[in-house]
């Protein structure tokens, strides 16, 4: 799949050029890092809705060619939209380093749990991680196999298999995912999925 984008060069910057440049239909952004310097940019909007269809994806590397440079690898930072169109009205692109990078993946549990034969229900309670790599080492998703789990079985972020070249940012460890059921001889767990997080956060 094709990622990359042209753009051209914006002489002038803020919000008085922004507004020319939205007049005569184009979108204004700017592309930076930590080591690249700001540099701001105009694309034609019908390319930039063209690459947003094909990535799908957040974390999906785009190469951005300013004028006649070398492509610069970047990551969609932020996209202003207008409130009430949803037209594209700014965008940040972030020029990624080569050294590593924090970004948030999702969570795939993938398989049919045990306990789920048992009337048991997964629950995901984090449905991002935050993890650090090389830009060209992102994940799609994190891949995680529930099928061993029983009721009352959970799984702690410390607990996550990450890729190659990908590690897990843990500020504290929480549950990831867990199989609420009724337990052999005991009451059914009727925690509210919701309540979930705001626990883990505050054990963090």
């Amino acid at each position: 799949m094709d990622t990359t984008i042209e753009v051209v060069p914006r002489l002038g910057t803020g919000k008085g050029n922004n507004r020319k440049a939205r007049a005569r239909g184009i979108v204004p952004g700017v592309v930076y890092g930590k080591e690249q310097e700001a540099r701001p940019i105009e694309i034609d909007p019908v390319k930039l809705v063209e690459l947003f269809k094909a990535t799908g994806n957040r974390n999906t590397i785009v190469s951005v060619r300013i004028g006649q440079d070398a492509p610069i690898p970047c990551l969609e930072r932020e996209v202003q939209r207008h409130p009430v169109s949803r037209a594209i009205r700014h965008v940040d692109f972030y020029a990624v380093p080569q050294t590593p990078i924090e970004v948030m993946v999702p969570l795939r549990p993938v398989g049919r749990p045990k306990g789920a034969l048992l009337g048991g229900r997964l629950r995901v309670i984090r449905r991002e991680l935050k993890v650090a790599c090389r830009y060209d080492k992102i994940p799609e998703a994190l891949d995680l196999d529930v099928s061993p789990l029983e009721v009352g079985d959970s799984v702690r972020a410390s607990e996550m298999t990450m890729p190659e070249g990908v590690s897990l940012v843990l500020t504290g460890d929480f549950l990831v995912v867990n199989i609420l059921g009724k337990r052999e001889g005991g009451p059914a767990d009727e925690a509210p999925a919701a309540a979930a997080p705001a626990e883990e956060k505050k054990k963090e």
